[in-house]
């Protein structure tokens, strides 16, 4: 049986919106902690799906500070 051995994962995920139609800051923290949890070498975000063509430039760099922010200073698969 052939053993696939993944040496680098960076998953894209959706950008979440609050019901007013804003980023959803609070749950894309949850997702990016467990996306380091989970081990990832990095992250794709803002723009792999639907909201591509939508998220406006400031939504974007909204995203990146954010990220940023959260996996400062933090060992990868343990978070």
């Amino acid at each position: 049986m052939m053993s696939i051995q993944w040496s680098v994962v960076r998953p894209s995920f959706r950008t979440k919106f609050t019901d007013e139609a804003t980023l959803d800051l609070v749950n894309f923290e949850v997702n990016i902690k467990a996306q380091l949890v989970a081990g990832v070498s990095g992250i794709i975000l803002g723009g792999t799906l639907d909201e591509a063509s939508t998220l406006t430039f400031d939504e974007k760099r909204i995203l990146i500070k954010k990220s940023i922010k959260i996996v400062k200073g933090k060992s990868i698969g343990n978070y």
